[in-house]
């Protein structure tokens, strides 16, 4: 591990401290953002939804079903591709 980015607590547990914090956290935020992006353009070329319809109906499923994300992600895009959103 890098010099400087942890930090142990007195239970030992290991902290990670700013900006490495921050920048992890804003790492995420664009990774989430890329995927979502590219998935629902992805899908609007190939099904019969607008970007809209799929970006609510995918945010709606997270919402709704306590399914695992990897089962979540496999239904909503077939089911995108079918057109049976």
């Amino acid at each position: 591990m890098a010099d400087g980015m942890w930090t142990m607590s007195e239970e030992g547990e290991f902290i990670l401290l700013e900006p490495y914090k921050t920048m992890l956290e804003e790492a995420k935020v664009a990774a989430t953002t890329a995927w979502h992006s590219g998935l629902i353009g992805y899908l609007e070329q190939r099904s019969p939804y607008t970007a809209q319809e799929l970006s609510d109906a995918l945010v709606k499923r997270n919402r709704e079903r306590p399914e695992g994300a990897m089962t979540k992600f496999e239904e909503f895009v077939l089911e995108a591709l079918a057109g049976d959103l």
